[in-house]
This record gives C-alpha cells, structure tokens and sequence, in this order.
C-alpha cells in the first residue's frame, strides 16, 4: 500500500494542526503550575506520543489517498 502525495500532505497539515493544539493546551494547563521547562516538555511529549498513536490509528480506517 503506498499513499497518494496529496494524502501524505493533508495528514501532515492536519497533524501539525492537532500538534499544535495539543501545545497549547498542554501549556495553558500546566502555566498556573510551578513546573519547570523540562516538567512541561516532557509532559507535552508523552501527551504528543498517545495523540499521535490514536490520530494513526484513525488515518489507517480512512481510504482516501491510498494505492
């Protein structure tokens, strides 16, 4: 199975759409905290690696785009 260059283009844009989302209220939930930087980034990534495993798990149910 191989995807269609357009698919491949809207799964990004989307992605980095949710990323992003993801971020900001990542940092809006912890900016009352006391945390520091390295608390955050890695709060922001593990929250990151469970959206993104779900947001793959969604593309692989979706057809459009693939050959």
């Amino acid at each position: 199975m191989k995807e269609s260059k357009t698919r491949t283009i809207v799964k990004t844009i989307i992605w980095r759409i949710i990323a992003t989302l993801n971020s900001f209220f990542v940092l809006l939930y912890l900016n009352d905290s006391n945390k520091d930087n390295l608390y955050k980034a890695v709060f922001m990534n593990i929250t990151g690696f469970f959206v993104y495993y779900f947001y793959e798990r969604i593309w692989n149910f979706i057809k459009w785009g693939k050959k």
